[in-house]
């Protein structure tokens, strides 16, 4: 983790190391990377997310499974985040939408909501201490647009995503 002497460049350190906690949650909740997920939080954190309510490690296979019994396919976008630091302790607000096209393949849950978060530095690395999620409006859309991907390449829930690969190259 990189440090400056300087209190404003510090603070802007880690605000990005804050926001790319909040990123790299919903990369790995996108891409089902319990790795990635559990990478987030420090090991005794607490996650409130809805009918969920404990650890990460419990979260990340919940999140999981949730998502691979009842969608195709699903994006979480952070968007709007807000951060107030003091000293190792920080609290955010993320707002996301998200969207969960159902496995009926016919409708799309889209919403949006926020991420209420403690973050904690320990050891030099920001991590996610206690989370609550609030949804804040939902809707569910006709998806059967969704059903082709009229000739656009298809993701996939696991490091073999082109988002992993490296070097990224061209497709023939």
């Amino acid at each position: 983790m990189l440090s400056s002497s300087i209190p404003e460049v510090q603070y802007l350190l880690d605000r990005q190391a804050i926001l790319d906690v909040v990123n790299r949650y919903a990369r790995g909740i996108d891409r089902h990377d319990e790795d990635m997920i559990m990478s987030v939080y420090h090991d005794d954190a607490i996650d409130e997310h809805g009918v969920f309510d404990g650890g990460p490690r419990d979260f990340a296979k919940w999140a999981n499974d949730f998502h691979a019994e009842n969608t195709w396919s699903h994006t979480h976008n952070i968007t709007t985040h807000n951060c107030e630091i003091d000293g190792d302790t920080a609290h955010a607000e993320s707002y996301c939408l998200y969207a969960l096209r159902r496995r009926n393949n016919k409708t799309v849950i889209i919403g949006g909501g926020r991420y209420i978060d403690k973050l904690t530095k320990e050891n030099g690395e920001w991590k996610i201490k206690l989370r609550k999620l609030y949804i804040d409006w939902r809707a569910e859309a006709d998806a059967t647009i969704f059903a082709t991907p009229n000739g656009y390449p298809v993701g996939s829930w696991d490091k073999e995503d082109p988002s992993y690969a490296r070097p990224l190259e061209r497709s023939v």
